[in-house]
C-alpha cells in the first residue's frame, strides 16, 4: 500500500473507498448527440471541453500512444466526465467528440453547465494496489486544471468543488478574465529568457520521448525557466485546484542559464535558493527506476510536492487528503502546460522512494511526499500525428 495512504487508512480509522458510483459501462458508439450538434448556446462549453479533454496526437511507436492535453498513467484514462442536468446525464465521449447515452440535448441556458468527475482507479492493472487510488485522484486535479486552462481560453470560469462524500464537480459560467494564461518563451531583443508567446492550453504536452530510456538534452536551459514554471503554477485560472491551500513547492535545479544548480522553494511562484548541496543526482537515487530506463540526474529540474497530510486529515478526514492530490495534480497540470509552451517535457512521477526524496529536498518531518515533476527538453524528435484541431493552432 501507498505509504501515504497506509497513514490516511490509520488516521481515519476506515475503510479507502473508490469514489462516486459503480462504473458506468461506456454507451456504444452510435448512442448520444454529436457535440456539433448541441444547440447553439451549448457552443462554448463543448468547445471547452474539446480543447480540455480531445486527443492532441497518436504516437504509433508508443504502447500507449493516444495523447490528450492532461497524462494518464498507461493511457488509461481514469476520469470520466459527464455533463449532468438535474437527474439527467452525458457522458462526455472525447475520441467521438460526442455527448454518450443519450440522444437528447440539455435544455438549459448554456451559461452554466455542471460536469461530473467520476473516478475509475479500477481501470489501472490490479498489481497497482493502493496506488491506483492516489493516481487517480491527481489525474482528476490534471482534468480539473485543464477545463480550467480551457475555460479562462473561452472567457468562462470553470470552478472544481469536493464535497465531505468526495463527490467531485467542475461548474463551467460563462464570464471570466481572459489575462491568465501563462505563456510561453521566445526571444526578446536577442536574449533567450521568459517571454510571451503561445497560449498553454495549446501547448502540445509531451512527458518525454525515450526510445532507449527517457533521458534529456544535456544543453542548458534557457534563463529565466524554473521562474517563469514557478509563475505558471501560481498565475492559474479561477476556480483551478491549484489554488487550494496546503501544498509545499521545492525543486532541484541543474543547468539553467544564470541560476545556480542547487535546491530552490517555489512558494508563491518565487524562486527562493535553499542549498546548493541537492543535485539531480539525489532526485535520481530516490527514483524507483534505474538510470537507464529513466536519466533522472540528467534532468533540469526535479520539482517535488509535498504537504503536511496528517494534520489535514485531522482536521478534514480522507477528503482533505484527496484535495491535496488533486491540487497536486492541477499544479502538475499548469507547470506540464507551460513546460510544452517552451518545447520542454514535464514527466508526472509517483515512482519513488518518498523518505529518501523528502530528505533529498529537505522536507520537514511533518510533510509527505505528493507528487514529482520531471523537466527537461527532449533529445530525440518523435513522428506523431497531430490530431490538435486547426481552431485552437496559434
Amino acid at each position: 500500500m501507498d505509504a501515504t495512504l497506509s497513514r490516511v487508512w490509520d488516521q481515519t480509522h476506515g475503510k479507502v473507498v473508490r469514489s462516486g458510483a459503480m462504473p458506468r459501462r461506456t454507451p456504444a458508439a452510435r448512442a448520444g448527440i454529436a457535440l456539433a450538434e448541441l444547440p447553439e448556446r451549448y457552443a462554448l462549453p463543448a468547445a471547452i471541453l474539446r480543447l480540455a479533454m480531445t486527443p492532441r496526437r497518436w504516437e504509433p511507436w508508443n504502447s500507449f500512444n493516444e495523447h490528450r492535453a492532461y497524462p494518464s498513467p498507461r493511457a488509461a484514462w481514469l476520469v470520466d466526465v459527464s455533463v449532468v442536468e438535474g437527474h439527467r446525464r452525458w457522458l462526455v465521449d472525447p475520441v467521438r467528440d460526442r455527448l454518450a447515452g443519450r440522444t437528447d440535448a440539455p435544455v438549459g441556458s448554456g451559461t452554466t453547465v455542471t460536469l461530473d468527475l467520476t473516478l475509475h482507479p479500477e481501470r489501472l492493472p490490479a498489481g497497482y494496489a493502493a496506488l491506483a487510488e492516489v493516481l487517480t485522484w491527481l489525474e482528476a486535479g490534471h482534468v480539473a486544471a485543464a477545463l480550467a486552462d480551457s475555460a479562462a481560453a473561452h472567457g468562462w470560469t470553470a470552478t472544481a468543488d469536493l464535497d465531505d462524500d468526495s463527490e467531485l464537480t467542475v461548474t463551467l459560467r460563462a464570464g471570466g478574465d481572459r489575462d491568465v494564461d501563462v505563456r510561453a518563451w521566445s526571444d526578446n531583443a536577442g536574449t533567450r529568457r521568459a517571454s510571451a508567446a503561445r497560449p498553454r492550453p495549446a501547448a502540445r504536452r509531451t512527458s518525454g520521448l525515450g526510445p532507449r530510456g527517457l533521458s534529456a538534452d544535456p544543453g542548458p536551459l534557457l534563463e529565466g525557466t524554473l521562474a517563469a514554471l514557478a509563475q505558471a503554477a501560481h498565475r492559474h485560472p479561477a476556480g483551478s485546484p491549484a489554488g487550494w491551500p496546503g501544498l509545499r513547492h521545492r525543486a532541484v535545479a541543474a543547468r539553467i542559464a544564470g541560476l545556480t544548480d542547487g535546491l530552490y522553494t517555489l512558494d508563491g511562484g518565487t524562486t527562493d535558493l535553499i542549498s546548493a548541496e541537492p543535485t539531480m543526482e539525489a532526485v535520481q537515487q530516490s527514483f524507483s527506476y534505474p538510470r537507464d530506463k529513466l536519466d533522472v540526474a540528467g534532468m533540469n529540474v526535479g520539482w517535488v510536492i509535498t504537504a503536511d497530510v496528517p494534520a489535514a486529515v485531522r482536521a478534514g478526514g480522507l477528503a482533505a487528503y484527496r484535495r491535496l492530490l488533486l491540487a497536486a495534480g492541477a499544479i502538475g497540470q499548469h507547470v506540464g502546460a507551460a513546460a510544452a509552451g517552451a518545447g520542454l517535457f514535464c514527466r508526472p512521477a509517483r515512482s519513488v522512494h518518498e523518505a529518501h526524496l523528502e530528505a533529498a529536498v529537505a522536507a520537514p518531518a511533518a510533510e509527505d511526499f505528493l507528487y514529482l515533476l520531471l523537466i527537461g527538453r527532449s533529445r530525440p524528435r518523435d513522428f506523431a500525428y497531430d490530431l490538435t484541431p486547426p481552431e485552437v493552432l496559434p
